[in-house]
């Protein structure tokens, strides 16, 4: 099966699906938080609609740091909660989604034995509280590791760090993840539909007036329950179609760039930075991606900046110099746009976790807003549970069907 085109362009073809169509609930918004939506809602045998202007994972989802994490830095924060919740998600992905998880010992180095001392405690507690790790390799080591395999790892040459402490995560493919949550649902698949227009009736939304990219024809989605998962766009699109001028959301783009595999960098390591970021290097399909900056922007689609590009080198060069980066080709370079809840401070600080809005004019309209790719099938379960009012158990446990199977 080949893959989806993820520039936006529609492929030729035509659906046969007709003018008029209907469901229990319209999904505008295609990305990780629709598509788990829409597997969540067809567990409980209600109808759905996934609609999206471009492709199934053809946004944002496919450009984050393709980690299913707890989240590290939340112990610096002190957002444990968060953190937890993010070590319980992901033992969750590991069982669903095994075909698409690694697990991995990741580095973190330290610059003496102070920080060293600090690291073994703060990952010796985010590793407890995420010991339940299904398929992890009995082969991986966590905790201190021992100074001559730090050593003859080249990252370690000539930089600040005296050592390092492995912990345990899990990767992924996003891309991938998201399509296997759309193929593991029955919902009506609407790609490269872009909304026209909406039909309001008794202070909700009754039809949304969409226009299929392939060839140009019409049609009307009817549902009695609308969610807007639409991640960076979401205030784009309400001051769109509605005319709001409300901001919900602040914007944070985050860099990866992919570079040929270095021999001996085989461990993927995670450098704590100034201002809670963390810089990756991840070995991964025979490459090797680093990321990431933070830059607060006003749209999903930004190009990356020169100075974006500048800053990784910078800090790659200041914190890892024993590897020639600037010799190294770039191979591919990514940009990812961050939904942050608004809040006060640099986005850097501000928290990755979502909210469930109820919008306040049209009664049957929820918004997602913010989250992450760990916590997106825990948030959509709550909220097929508000819509629907039933919990289902097996979203926990039920196997993803794989979207390129044979």
């Amino acid at each position: 099966m080949s893959l989806p085109d993820w520039t936006g362009k529609p492929p030729a073809g035509s659906l046969p699906q007709g003018e008029s169509l209907e469901a229990e609930v319209g999904i505008i918004g295609a990305g990780i938080h629709g598509a788990a939506l829409a597997r969540e809602l067809s567990l409980r045998r209600v109808t759905c609609a996934l609609v999206d202007r471009a492709a199934v994972a053809g946004g944002t989802s496919q450009w984050s740091s393709q980690l299913l994490h707890g989240g590290i830095r939340y112990l610096v924060t002190g957002d444990i909660r968060q953190m937890r919740e993010g070590l319980e998600e992901r033992a969750i992905w590991a069982r669903i989604a095994a075909r698409r998880c690694r697990w991995e010992a990741f580095w973190m180095p330290h610059h003496n034995i102070f920080e060293g001392w600090a690291h073994r405690f703060g990952i010796g507690l985010y590793d407890r509280w995420g010991s339940e790790r299904p398929g992890f390799p009995a082969e991986f080591r966590l905790g201190a590791v021992p100074q001559v395999v730090f050593r003859a790892d080249p990252r370690s040459q000539g930089g600040p760090f005296r050592g390092a402490t492995a912990y345990a995560d899990l990767i992924t493919s996003d891309r991938d993840l998201t399509l296997d949550l759309a193929a593991s649902s029955s919902a009506l698949k609407l790609d490269f539909h872009e909304v026209q227009s909406w039909e309001e009736q008794g202070g909700g939304l009754r039809a949304a007036l969409l226009k299929d990219r392939r060839d140009g024809r019409q049609r009307t989605l009817a549902a009695r329950q609308w969610v807007f998962a639409l991640g960076p766009w979401t205030d784009g699109a309400l001051r769109d179609w509605f005319r709001e001028d409300s901001r919900r959301l602040r914007l944070s783009s985050g860099i990866h760039l992919w570079f040929p595999a270095v021999p001996g960098c085989d461990r993927p390591w995670a450098i704590r930075r100034p201002g809670g970021r963390v810089l990756f290097m991840i070995p991964r399909e025979g490459r090797l991606m680093v990321g990431t900056t933070e830059r607060e922007v006003e749209t999903g689609w930004v190009p990356i900046a020169a100075s974006e590009r500048a800053e990784l080198f910078e800090a790659l060069e200041r914190y890892v110099p024993g590897v020639r980066w600037r010799s190294l080709q770039v191979l591919d370079e990514e940009l990812g746009v961050r939904p942050l809840v608004r809040g006060s401070g640099f986005t850097a600080s501000l928290s990755r976790e979502a909210v469930l809005e109820r919008h306040g004019r049209l009664g049957n309209l929820r918004l997602v807003l913010g989250g992450k790719l760990t916590t997106a099938r825990r948030l959509m379960d709550k909220l097929a549970v508000e819509l629907t009012g039933r919990a289902c158990p097996r979203s926990r446990t039920e196997p993803l069907q794989a979207w390129d199977a044979a």
